[in-house]
């Protein structure tokens, strides 16, 4: 049995951790992203609505560009991993940096349960996001890494679809959107 804070990390229902940190830029791939994290303060506020971090943890500039770059870093190594390609060196070695940390903050209780040992608690919310990719690409999930085939959005996502076949983040936004388009396409083909 491991403790509340590593069982959300380690141990995912739907989409993991790492994912939904990652997923925190709209549109990526598109001409304009959308990022979610405008601000040190907009970063802490979604790591406290993630359970990660107590509320009134101030959050400096070097701590959120380094949040940035983790994120970034993992969404290169997932959209590597869903294209099958290898992950950028830079990129692996970011990760691997924060799970240094990590592995050696992680003990066994008296009553042989994990706990993290790491008393810094914006530390322990960054080693939250290294655990949870570090246990997605080592687990049998790796193979349904997707990136949404919008082109567009960007958006990481795990494939738990019983053939292997998601193509989209969502069927409510990108999924609809192809649909549409190929509606109108079909219509203007059938007009002509």
């Amino acid at each position: 049995m491991v403790n509340s804070f590593l069982e959300a990390v380690i141990i995912e229902d739907e989409e993991p951790f790492c994912v939904r940190y990652t997923n925190t830029v709209a549109a990526r791939r598109g001409s304009e992203p959308e990022e979610y994290f405008k601000s040190p303060g907009a970063l802490r506020d979604w790591l406290v609505s993630q359970s990660l971090l107590p509320s009134g943890v101030s959050f400096d500039e070097p701590s959120y560009r380094r949040g940035i770059e983790l994120r970034d870093s993992l969404y290169r190594i997932f959209s590597a991993i869903a294209a099958g390609n290898r992950a950028e060196p830079d990129d692996v070695d970011i990760l691997n940096g924060e799970l240094t940390e990590a592995l050696a903050k992680i003990e066994l209780t008296d009553q042989l349960e994990w706990t993290l040992s790491e008393g810094n608690p914006l530390e322990k919310a960054f080693m939250a996001v290294a655990l949870s990719a570090a246990n997605l690409i080592t687990s049998p999930l790796v193979g349904r890494i997707r990136e949404c085939a919008n082109d567009t959005c960007g958006w990481i996502f795990v494939d738990r679809s019983k053939n292997r076949s998601r193509r989209w983040c969502s069927m409510s936004d990108c999924g609809n959107l192809e649909k549409a388009r190929r509606f109108q396409a079909r219509k203007r083909e059938s007009q002509s």
